[in-house]
């Protein structure tokens, strides 16, 4: 437990105890979710809260009671006479982080999530009828109902997983480590059997998950920063892309960054997409030649032309016209 949470906790106790007087510590402790031991702890630190010399000058305790029946009386603390209210900042992020967590939770779980969101609503007042937006990617509920049995009981998952960076599918023994979300996105981190390393999945890329019946083997595989980029890697090969409106999807499905909209109007968007290899990008860069153009390097620029001429030269042996980006958008 942090010191922050213990300082949260102090604030809660003075007006809790108020409000009930002769409460036994026990009661309090399981009301709080900690220690007897704990509890006695908070005690003896209010109990010296003050700006005199002396302990109980501001916060006192009947510490006879206490002692010989373990019940808590609180004196002199009417300053403080009612619990912390939630700003409307706070009431907010609690209100989306509900609402989220309601998005990616079991329908079996919904009713604990909607008691709770109803009671912050009406505690917040208007500040919860922010008007936010919570969207998550939609996951077949068997699958995820299959990853979270796997994470519950630590078994071993057979995925069928479609990997778009190598234009591959294939089934994937793993051992599940955790569930999170990130931009909108179910994502499950895990010991990827093939690989022999932790892998992320995402789980709208899923097909199929099954259970092993196999338990699930310990390692120790160093958690990720989900607080950093975990799709950033320096090495790994991309390309600049303009974008038409219509490729504009590509952005979030690819994972795209360095985004820049053109500034004429065109409705174009410059974007970095990285893909596993050179090859990859090249049939990225072909299947979607329509609504797609290399920027740069120039290096996948020209082999997407080689490319497009050997395919065509392959029918009738005539030259393809390879649509070049304007200047001033490649600069943009």
């Amino acid at each position: 437990m942090t010191a922050a949470d213990r300082l949260t906790r102090l604030f809660a106790l003075v007006p809790y105890l108020q409000n009930n007087q002769g409460i036994p510590a026990k009661e309090v402790a399981a009301e709080f979710g900690v220690s007897v031991r704990e509890i006695l702890k908070d005690i003896s630190t209010l109990w010296v809260t003050g700006i005199g010399d002396l302990p109980g000058e501001l916060i006192d305790f009947d510490y006879d009671a206490l002692e010989d029946e373990g019940l808590i009386f609180i004196k002199d603390a009417e300053f403080l006479p009612r619990p912390l209210r939630l700003s409307r900042n706070e009431g907010v992020a609690l209100t989306i982080g509900l609402r989220t967590l309601r998005e990616t939770a079991d329908a079996a779980e919904y009713a604990v999530i909607d008691s709770a969101l109803a009671k912050l609503e009406e505690a917040v007042g208007d500040a919860s009828r922010a008007p936010v937006d919570v969207h998550m990617e939609k996951i077949d509920p068997t699958i995820m109902s299959t990853v979270r049995q796997a994470l519950a009981d630590a078994q071993r998952l057979d995925i069928d997983y479609t990997t778009q960076s190598r234009d591959e599918r294939a089934h994937r023994l793993v051992d599940p480590l955790r569930l999170f979300t990130s931009e909108g996105r179910h994502y499950l981190e895990a010991w990827c059997l093939r690989e022999q390393d932790v892998r992320i999945f995402r789980l709208d890329r899923m097909l199929g998950a099954s259970l092993t019946g196999e338990p699930a083997e310990i390692r120790e595989a160093e958690p990720r920063d989900l607080a950093a980029d975990l799709f950033a890697s320096p090495d790994a090969p991309f390309g600049v892309f303009a974008l038409d409106r219509g490729a504009h999807w590509m952005i979030e499905y690819y994972h795209a960054t360095d985004v820049v909209p053109s500034s004429d109007g065109s409705g174009l968007m410059r974007a970095k997409i990285v893909g596993a290899d050179s090859a990859w990008l090249v049939r990225f860069a072909l299947r979607h030649a329509d609504t797609v153009s290399v920027v740069e390097p120039e290096q996948l620029a020209k082999d997407v032309a080689a490319a497009a001429r050997a395919a065509l030269s392959a029918y009738d042996g005539t030259i393809p016209r390879v649509r070049e980006v304007p200047p001033a958008t490649a600069k943009e």
